[in-house]
């Protein structure tokens, strides 16, 4: 048998400080958070450039503003996305670079065959509980379909913001003033703010009530009217469009953090499939890949439709954050009668 020190990190073989007992478990256990939390965050953040560079590359934007010192001359565009048909060329980018997240979602984790010898021991004693789940297998799994594409439509909405906020902001005068490029990236930011306590709050509401179903319902449908006020009053002053703005990303975000989180893992390990825990890889793959095909459509769906008028974007948000909750209705009816039975 291999000794313990061959399955160390590498960074504790390189230190050998780092090794016990010179550093106590409560320090090892801080170190892996905080360098997963820095790693994670800095993958996330790398979504954040191509949204706020639509500004600089795509169409010109229209000098009716009163501000018009805010305009230079790179606010022409640059090819090909200064055409007509730009925007469908800076959608069809954000398709490319989302598309390829969203097959690696279906691959990456469907349960992977390294484990340890733990695990093997595991297996041989109950090959049944602990034998891995297949993907047809999981998409059957009562609550799986619906919230998946509920997903779909759910990050269909949050990825547009995401990716062509900054976009908006720019090409629509605020209290008919041209914000700057920098401005504009710097107050899309508060969508996305608005979006980490919109997930916070879904999270809490749900571990009260103990139903994901109707919090994510709930959250969607109160949606709907925030994005119609945020489009109809977000350019009448700066305080209202940030007000605003931080409303739609509270919305719109929380079931999409509350579905690739907590509903995943009730799903991958729910009694029907005899608390599989090794169900959850391949449940959070499907739900979390399904999402994120709705990531890489809503983008490329925008710079088609954006061509329209900003209008049309909205309706089709609005239309796709309806969509999302009817798929939730029945897991939210079942809910119910769960709760008024007293189980």
């Amino acid at each position: 048998m291999q000794s313990k020190s061959l399955s160390l990190a590498p960074a504790v073989a390189l230190f050998p400080g780092l090794k016990p007992p010179h550093k106590t478990l409560l320090f090892h256990q801080i170190c892996v958070l905080v360098i997963t939390f820095l790693a994670y965050a800095s993958f996330h953040a790398s979504r954040k450039p191509p949204s706020i560079v639509k500004s600089v590359l795509g169409p010109t934007i229209p000098s009716n503003s009163t501000q018009v010192s805010n305009l230079s001359s790179n606010d022409t565009g640059w090819p090909p996305f200064n055409g007509t048909g730009g925007t469908h060329r800076l959608g069809e980018l954000d398709l490319a670079f989302l598309i390829s997240y969203s097959i690696g979602m279906y691959l990456a984790e469907n349960v992977q065959k390294v484990e340890s010898e733990e695990a093997k021991l595991i297996e041989s004693d109950n090959s049944k509980s602990s034998s891995a789940i297949g993907f047809l297998e999981a998409w059957k799994l009562p609550g799986v379909a619906p919230f998946a594409f509920c997903l779909f439509f759910s990050k269909l909405v949050a990825y547009t913001f995401l990716y062509w906020l900054p976009f908006y902001i720019r090409h629509t005068a605020v209290a008919g003033v041209t914000i700057s490029h920098k401005t504009a990236g710097l107050l899309s930011t508060i969508f996305d703010i608005g979006g980490v306590l919109g997930g916070i709050t879904a999270g809490f509401i749900s571990d009260m009530i103990e139903a994901r179903a109707i919090t994510s319902i709930l959250f969607l449908f109160l949606s709907i009217p925030a994005l119609v006020l945020y489009r109809a009053f977000g350019s009448i002053s700066m305080l209202t469009n940030i007000a605003l703005m931080f409303l739609s990303g509270f919305l719109v975000n929380g079931p999409y953090s509350l579905i690739t989180t907590a509903v995943a893992a009730d799903l991958g390990t729910q009694s029907l499939n005899g608390g599989n825990s090794r169900a959850l890889a391949t449940v959070t793959a499907i739900i979390d890949g399904t999402g994120s095909v709705g990531a890489a459509l809503g983008p490329l769906l925008a710079g088609y439709i954006s061509t329209r008028g900003w209008n049309s974007v909205f309706f089709m948000l609005i239309l796709s954050i309806f969509f999302a909750g009817l798929f939730l209705i029945r897991v939210a009816r079942t809910e119910i009668r769960e709760k008024l039975s007293g189980k």
